[in-house]
């Protein structure tokens, strides 16, 4: 528009409105491209930190869980071997060799092993992860809304250079704003093609009529036919 207009101030503001839309969409470009090293970190925090962090708690759960059962079954057989021998009675487990008591203790040792480890291993997990969250996450938040500032600031000094282009003069010819109806568009019809209703129905009744003289001329003929074979 700014090339074509023949006005040299309408052609300037045009120009300089395109010139400014152009420059905005540089500076959103440039924008997102400081923006998104941010937003990737960020991602990378919300999809893949935080969910390692649960998976390792739920094995740490499951890992507490087993070693609290074991404990649990190796007091339950100290409470029977204690009730036993307060009643005085064997214990058929006891003189076998206790191998089942002896079993449940090793695996409870193990256990313990494991669930120390789990534990420790999410200790260091957090630490990292609220580490990474007080320090990382306020940092790269704080730069996204200095970036989105400057980014605000560029776009409003460029809104200030085109204050003052409008409104301007333009020369239009005397028809630009006259637009033709959809009438005067489409070709008149003739006298033949004009078909007004009440011919319509004459037209559908003869055709009626038509159909029923002919079926009763060809039902007469039929039964003069068969009159004659008779005779």
């Amino acid at each position: 528009m700014g090339v074509k207009e023949l006005q040299q101030r309408a052609s300037e503001s045009f120009t300089k409105f395109g010139e400014a839309h152009r420059t905005l969409w540089k500076l959103g470009i440039q924008s997102l491209k400081t923006l998104k090293p941010i937003l990737t970190d960020i991602g990378t925090f919300l999809h893949k930190a935080i969910p390692d962090i649960r998976l390792t708690i739920k094995k740490y759960a499951d890992v507490k869980f087993e070693y609290l059962a074991y404990c649990l079954k190796v007091k339950e057989m100290d409470d029977e071997e204690y009730t036993y021998a307060h009643i005085q009675e064997p214990l058929y487990r006891v003189e076998t060799g206790n191998y089942e008591y002896r079993l449940i203790l090793r695996c409870r040792q193990e256990s313990r092993k494991c669930f120390g480890n789990m534990r420790n291993d999410v200790l260091v997990k957090l630490e990292l992860l609220e580490s990474k969250h007080m320090q990382d996450i306020a940092k790269h938040l704080q730069h996204f809304i200095s970036e989105l500032g400057s980014y605000n600031k560029e776009c409003l000094a460029v809104f200030e250079e085109t204050r003052g282009l409008f409104p301007i003069e333009l020369d239009l010819s005397a028809g630009a704003f006259t637009y033709e109806s959809l009438e005067e568009t489409l070709p008149p019809m003739t006298e033949d093609e004009v078909v007004p209703e009440e011919a319509k129905e004459i037209t559908e009744e003869s055709t009626l009529q038509t159909l029923l003289h002919g079926d009763s001329v060809a039902s007469k003929a039929t039964a003069d036919s068969l009159l004659i074979q008779f005779d």
